[in-house]
């Protein structure tokens, strides 16, 4: 295969690469994902900032995972043209200014309908009045790619040749096969209010809310008769992530780097496929409609349909099968606290879990908004009635959209 130049923006930790080619360059302005790139790539110069790559060096394609904190349902819908994912027109820039036929930009899907998709329609716009007439768009899922975590983002692929943006619309990798998903599951720990994601072997996706110095992952995970949170090392793994360089850096930068990552696999497929003009598979249908994937053509958006892909259920596969780390009996009592109160079912098992983690108080009571222990008392008859009607994992199904969802230290019994 004849070497690809390519540039990489807003790299964070790397995720959004060729699977064997690194970039002519990053461009990251946090100082310890710039740590990890070097270490990963000694050889790959490191930008600081988009706005300061004035001259970008030649290339045939530039990928970014430009910032989503404007776009997404859990940030602050402040749109396109807001500050951070205005962006995104910086590096419409630079693909120009470096001679680029090609584009690749991720960020949330909820960039489709936010606004009504008009923000969408500015994209899109912006790209055709830069010439780039081709554009193809598509969500896709970790899952899809063997990582079992729920994590839904939108690809755009813009091109002067048809054949790069269609290559989005490429077959999927062959799934591997998956393990019993009631053998592990997760669920945020922190949620409640609204839900908390139960979900039978995978997680939610991995976000950075609820982390701090002291290294908390937003993300729980049932083993059986025992429930924990998820470490730095596994939040890696579910992002794909395999010999990385973790010196140094405390729990909850990792647990901050890992959570705004584009998941390897996922990047690697986007960028691969662009470069090799991997067949497009995907079948255009509906004319005229913007939907969850699709293709801008001669002026006129299709939509393209694709076989529903093999899921990933094999979270066992994923975590330290060994430790015997277990949440508190205090942030037990704070998610039973907001689940009966907001009455969002969870699982039968994770309760009885749960209600035997709160009953041990022996231990000292952290810092809090309140005090769970004696909220769960003062609900006594709710939580009893609340018991009476959970469902079991097998019956269990919570149909809510984790990208709406901010797992964050709430109310009572959340810190641990």
């Amino acid at each position: 295969m004849t070497a690809i130049r390519y540039l990489s923006l807003f790299s964070g930790i790397g995720g959004l690469e060729h699977s064997t080619i690194p970039p002519l360059i990053f461009c990251e302005r946090d100082s310890a994902c710039q740590g990890v790139l070097q270490q990963r790539h000694p050889e790959v110069n490191v930008c600081p900032d988009v706005n300061q790559l004035l001259a970008p060096p030649k290339a045939e394609i530039v990928v970014g995972g430009w910032p989503c904190q404007d776009l997404s349902s859990a940030g602050t819908l402040g749109g396109i043209n807001a500050a951070r994912s205005g962006l995104f027109f910086e590096m419409l820039r630079i693909a120009k200014a470096s001679g680029a036929h090609t584009l690749i930009g991720e960020n949330v899907p909820n960039l489709l309908t936010i606004n009504r998709g008009q923000d969408f329609q500015l994209v899109l716009d912006a790209l055709l009045a830069n010439e780039y007439k081709f554009i193809s768009w598509r969500v896709l899922n970790a899952r899809a790619f063997g990582l079992p975590q729920e994590r839904r983002r939108l690809f755009v692929v813009a091109s002067t040749e048809r054949e790069c943006a269609a290559a989005l619309h490429s077959a999927l990798p062959q799934p591997t096969t998956n393990r019993s998903s009631l053998l592990a599951s997760g669920f945020y720990w922190t949620g409640g209010k609204r839900s908390i994601c139960f979900s039978s072997g995978y997680v939610p996706a991995l976000k950075i809310g609820a982390t701090d110095n002291r290294g908390r992952a937003p993300v729980a995970i049932m083993l059986g008769d025992k429930v924990r949170k998820l470490t730095s090392l596994e939040f890696l793994a579910l992002q794909g992530f395999r010999d990385f360089p973790t010196d140094g850096l405390s729990s909850s930068t990792i647990l901050r780097m890992a959570g705004n990552a584009v998941p390897v696999p996922m990047g690697h497929f986007a960028l691969t496929s662009v470069v090799s003009r991997a067949p497009m598979t995907g079948m255009r249908t509906a004319f005229g409609i913007t939907g969850s994937s699709g293709m801008l053509e001669d002026g006129m958006p299709w939509v393209v349909d694709h076989k529903q892909p093999s899921l990933a259920t094999n979270l066992i596969d994923f975590v330290d099968t060994t430790s015997n780390d277990s949440l508190s009996a205090q942030a037990a009592a704070g998610l039973i606290v907001r689940s009966v109160r907001s009455g969002h079912p969870m699982p039968r098992e994770l309760f009885q879990i749960l209600w035997r983690l709160a009953e041990d108080r022996s231990g000292k009571l952290k810092a809090s908004r309140g005090n769970s222990f004696e909220a769960l008392d003062q609900l006594a008859v709710e939580v009893e009635s609340y018991r009476r009607n959970l469902p079991t994992i097998t019956e269990y199904h919570d149909d809510a959209d984790d990208e709406e969802l901010v797992p964050e230290l709430e109310d009572e019994g959340s810190d641990d």
